[in-house]
């Protein structure tokens, strides 16, 4: 009995402890606001780190007091966390960028500088490292950014982009290309988009050579359905004139696409002229029977308004 009373004495006595010890691991405000001051007024990378994160905690504690302490540590925390997404954006670490990137959109929804720049970072990792991880994100945001930037919302500089016609460009065009796969016209209707404003993206090869695989499919879907009803007997003649102008009106929109591409590929030396190029001759000897006036069809296309993209 004693031996019970006495283990129970020590296992209390070891909690009260133990309870110490964790109440003494718990900073006051004023330690802690005197902590994250020492911290930051080092000016080293570690030491500012350190403070950020203890600014966190301090905020999670304290941050609906109304004192200068809170004012204080939110203002740096504020501007610290700016300082370390642009950091994270230009270091190419995409993961540390969202995150902080997220947290600022959580309190600044319209924050049109955050969500441009995520917007980017989200498409060079869908790009160039193929992490397909942000690119959801990166639709949305550069979506926003389009809807901000119509609305007149500017970011404090385009960085880094030449211009805000560029900027509103590559908008309209990281939403295509990230959404093409999943959506087709809707993402080509974004990339036509991008194809507006003069940037480079006007003058590249690649939003042409989507929309002209855009028209591809639709050439495929639509005869498709032709050749079918016509095996089946079950079109009149009536119908078929109809059905057969919408696939030469497919052929015409995929040979301006094409005639766009090749231009800009030759211009630009892109790697894949070389596949573009023989196929708009074969899709153009298709139509014409020959070659005859093929690189007077180039550059008349080149000359006109490019017509958006419809789905048929």
């Amino acid at each position: 009995m004693n031996r019970s009373i006495s283990a129970i004495a020590f296992v209390l006595i070891t909690l009260i402890a133990v309870s110490a010890v964790s109440a003494q691991k718990q900073p006051s405000k004023d330690e802690l606001f005197k902590e994250i001051a020492t911290l930051s007024n080092t000016k080293k990378p570690e030491d500012m780190e350190k403070a950020f994160q203890m600014s966190r905690d301090f905020l999670s504690r304290f941050g609906k007091d109304k004192d200068d302490r809170v004012g204080k540590i939110k203002t740096f925390y504020t501007n610290y966390r700016q300082t370390a997404f642009y950091s994270a954006i230009d270091g190419k670490r995409y993961a540390d960028a969202f995150t902080l990137g997220k947290e600022i959109l959580a309190e600044q929804p319209d924050n049109v500088d955050v969500l441009m720049n995520l917007s980017y970072a989200g498409y060079n990792a869908s790009i160039g490292s193929k992490d397909r991880v942000f690119a959801d994100d990166a639709v949305a945001f550069a979506r926003k950014t389009s809807q901000l930037f119509e609305a007149g919302t500017m970011p404090k500089e385009f960085f880094p982009f030449k211009d805000k016609d560029t900027a509103a460009a590559f908008m309209h065009y990281i939403a295509g290309v990230l959404s093409y796969d999943k959506d087709m016209s809707s993402g080509v209707a974004e990339i036509y988009r991008a194809t507006l404003p003069n940037s480079v993206i006007k003058d590249s090869a690649d939003p042409y050579s989507m929309i002209a695989s855009y028209y591809e499919s639709q050439y495929e879907s639509a005869s498709k359905v032709l050749n079918e009803k016509v095996a089946a007997k079950t079109i009149s003649d009536a119908d078929y004139k109809t059905e057969k102008a919408k696939v030469d009106k497919i052929i015409d929109l995929m040979m301006d696409a094409y005639a766009r591409t090749v231009t800009r590929a030759e211009a630009e030396k892109n790697p894949n002229f070389g596949i573009w190029k023989p196929r708009l001759v074969q899709i153009y000897k298709f139509k014409n029977k020959s070659e005859d006036g093929l690189t007077e069809f180039i550059k008349y296309a080149n000359t006109m308004p490019f017509a958006e993209p419809v789905k048929f």
